[in-house]
């Protein structure tokens, strides 16, 4: 998978604001007054979708892999590890699904709660150093798997644990974004 970078979740952006943008539709509303500024919040609010489902998806990618180097643990016997990959797999499945189901930038026309351009670029800077964690998790096992694949377990907790540090970081940086959407934290 190798490490994902910024400018994806920014062609991501792109992508999601051309697809709202196109059509009939599209020309018709422009000569709606007031609309230009709803549906270009409505953009932004679909590109943030969009690249919140891309990162649960990257993550369930990770899980796999870890899932596959649990099953490496246990099959050389390496006990130390089981407790602390039984946790990280049960983080990421909570992280994943914090991502996949958590509320999407700005709210809908009627409502009394709205996320301005400001919060929304605050919440992408959140969403790249995500990407950047997301990719740090795949580096560290891409590299332990090669590892145990040439039979070198004495590094097995170490790596192990960096994984776990990531993870961490990752549930970290998760829940100040998500502190951030519901206003507990700048």
């Amino acid at each position: 998978m190798g490490k994902i970078t910024d400018p994806i979740a920014e062609r991501i952006r792109k992508k999601a604001g051309k697809d709202i943008k196109g059509g009939v539709m599209g020309k018709i509303t422009h000569y709606i007054p007031g609309w230009h500024g709803y549906q270009e919040k409505e953009e932004r609010r679909s590109a943030d979708k969009v690249l919140r489902e891309f990162l649960a998806d990257q993550l369930r990618l990770v899980k796999q892999d870890i899932e596959k180097l649990q099953a490496m643990m246990v099959d050389y016997n390496l006990t130390k590890t089981w407790e602390t990959f039984d946790r990280m797999l049960a983080l990421t499945d909570k992280i994943e699904s914090a991502m996949r189901y958590a509320d999407y930038g700005y709210a809908g026309w009627g409502s009394k709660e709205k996320i301005n351009e400001k919060e929304l670029d605050k919440m992408y800077q959140f969403d790249s150093v995500l990407i950047d964690d997301i990719g740090a998790i795949n580096d560290v096992v891409e590299e332990f798997t090669e590892k145990m694949n040439e039979g070198k377990f004495d590094d097995a907790w170490n790596y192990t644990y960096r994984l776990w540090q990531i993870m961490q970081r990752l549930e970290e940086k998760w829940n100040q974004r998500e502190g951030f959407m519901k206003g507990y934290q700048e």
